[in-house]
C-alpha cells in the first residue's frame, strides 16, 4: 500500500494517529477502542508498535471509575508522520473513489450522509 511504501505506516496505524489528532491529540484507550471499533488487545499491540516508533506515548491516567485508565497522546513526530501520510491518503481516496463519482453523485452522498 502507498502509505506503507511512502511513509512506513499501515492504514490501521494511520487511523490511530488520525483519531488522536481529531481528538485534539490525546484520548483514553477505551475511547480510542470505541472510536476505531477495536478490541483492546488488538489495539494494544498496535499502540506498542506506534510507541516503539515514537509516534505516540501512553501515560497512566487513573480515573475515579477506572484505576487502570491510560491516555494515549500523539507525539510531535506522530503529528508529522500523520500530516505527510494524510496528504498521500487523501490523494489515494481521490484516485480510487472520487474520480468515479460525478458532481451529482457527490451531492447525493453529501445529502444522505448529512442526514445520518
Amino acid at each position: 500500500m502507498q502509505l506503507a511504501d511512502e511513509h512506513g505506516i499501515s492504514l490501521r496505524r494511520f487511523e490511530v494517529l488520525a483519531a488522536l489528532r481529531d481528538a485534539g491529540g490525546a484520548m483514553r484507550v477505551n475511547q480510542l477502542c470505541a472510536d476505531l471499533g477495536e478490541i483492546a488487545s488488538s489495539l494494544s499491540r498496535r499502540l506498542d508498535r506506534l510507541e516503539d516508533d515514537g509516534l505516540v506515548m501512553r501515560q497512566a491516567a487513573p480515573a475515579e471509575q477506572d484505576g487502570r485508565a491510560v491516555t494515549v497522546t500523539i507525539t510531535r513526530e506522530g503529528r508529522l508522520v500523520w500530516r505527510d501520510a494524510n496528504i498521500t491518503f487523501r490523494r489515494m481516496l481521490q484516485r480510487h473513489f472520487a474520480q468515479s463519482l460525478t458532481d451529482t453523485d457527490i451531492a447525493a452522498l453529501t445529502r444522505v450522509l448529512g442526514k445520518l
